[in-house]
């Protein structure tokens, strides 16, 4: 008998040794084919997860989602708002329920395969996944943990790739499989090039007919920016570069508009002096982005890299700017590293230097030939429909995934 209590304390002892955000990891005897993870799912401001972890659930019988909310504090939204997007996220998905787990205790990590996104996610798991010897493939994102020659971020990509369970990664960015590559982390063969992101395919299959643009059903021209914050004055998103903007051209436009999506404020920069011209919306869920970008004009993406540390870049495009393609928004962005290889530049999409001054010239350039910003709008939305399709963003992820999980039969 106390053979049997022994062991049941050494049982419990050893979950307790791995407790990770918040739930105690143990290896059970029922095993699913695909575990992932993450920290905000299904939080409907991150549209590309939401959408990503829906359709690998769907597509791989035997799956399962560990999640948590630790994230949800970064886009300022209050943890226990988690168990409403949970229940919103059902509506519309109820076979999924018993493929999601969100538990403070016991979880059974027992899988053939782990995936989740970023760095610091898998960085966190890496532990039990080493020690029940757990195989695991990654998204390495812009974000989340990663930077480039920064020597925290070096060292959590050093060992993770030098993992005995680590397989596969997923990037999205020329720029993540160079500096891969050329720092040594990882073989060629173990990576995974897919450009751009996974972004909801209502954004693809939507009616844009009613959509107004300048000169055409309306006399206005209306500019957005869209951006998270994360410093005052957002100077990494180019903030601070599009009032500037905002202020040279409301002198000399009238009728010229401007609209601020995100974590930003009236309180954050001065605009008093346009606060007739402009409209700050807060943050928004992703699927109630195109009731606004349906009457914008442009969308300018003035973003900096290295500005939040050392290393810390964006990915090109913004998941926002995607979201205003796709919804006929002309995209007026920056890309100092040199990541497009997709996009025809002045046809599909316009490229500036992170300047308002740059920002101001294609701007008007395009108040004085509206029929230019018409076919770039139509070319625009037709590429980035191709693009990000689940036929070229998640299939090859569903195919990868697969593979894998094929040889642990």
């Amino acid at each position: 008998m106390s053979n049997v209590i022994n062991k049941v304390k050494s049982f419990f002892n050893t979950i307790r040794r791995n407790k990770i955000n918040n739930f105690y990891c143990y290896k059970g005897f029922k095993k699913v084919d695909l575990l992932i993870y993450d920290d905000i799912f299904p939080h409907p401001v991150s549209g590309f997860r939401y959408e990503e972890f829906t359709v690998l659930l769907s597509n791989i019988v035997n799956s399962k989602i560990i999640m948590t909310n630790n994230a949800y504090p970064i886009v300022k939204t209050p943890i226990k708002e988690h168990k409403q997007h949970l229940n919103d996220f059902l509506q519309f998905n109820k076979q999924l329920k018993n493929k999601l787990k969100f538990k403070k205790g016991l979880v059974n990590i027992n899988a053939k395969l782990f995936y989740c996104v970023f760095i610091n996610n898998i960085f966190a798991n890496l532990t039990w996944l080493e020690k029940y010897k757990i195989p695991f493939i990654f998204t390495l994102y812009p974000g989340g943990g990663f930077e480039v020659d920064d020597v925290a971020s070096n060292k959590k990509l050093k060992k993770v790739f030098g993992s005995s369970m680590f397989r596969k990664v997923i990037v999205t960015q020329q720029y993540t499989k160079d500096y891969l590559l050329s720092n040594n982390f990882c073989k060629p063969e173990a990576i995974e090039f897919i450009f751009g992101g996974v972004v909801p395919q209502i954004s693809i299959q939507k009616d844009i007919t009613d959509r107004k643009s300048y000169l055409l059903k309306k006399e206005t021209f209306d500019v957005c920016f869209c951006a998270a914050k994360y410093t005052a004055r957002g100077e990494d998103k180019g903030y601070d570069v599009f009032i500037e903007f905002a202020h040279k051209m409301a002198a000399n436009f009238e009728f010229i508009r401007f609209h601020i999506i995100g974590g930003f404020s009236e309180n954050d920069i001065d605009v008093s002096l346009i606060k007739d011209k402009i409209q700050f919306y807060g943050y928004q869920k992703f699927a109630e982005l195109s009731t606004i970008y349906k009457t914008m004009d442009v969308l300018i993406s003035p973003n900096k890299p290295f500005f939040l540390g050392k290393g810390a870049f964006d990915g090109f495009p913004l998941g926002t700017v995607i979201e205003a393609a796709l919804n006929g928004v002309v995209t007026i962005i920056s890309d100092e590293l040199k990541q497009n290889s997709i996009f025809v530049p002045d046809e599909e999409l316009i490229i500036i230097d992170n300047k308002s001054s740059s920002i101001e010239k294609e701007v008007i350039d395009l108040i004085h030939n509206p029929k230019k910003l018409n076919l770039i709008s139509e070319n625009g939305r037709k590429k980035f429909m191709k693009i990000y399709s689940n036929e070229i963003q998640m299939k090859p992820r569903i195919e990868l995934l697969r593979k894998e999980i094929e040889k642990y039969k």
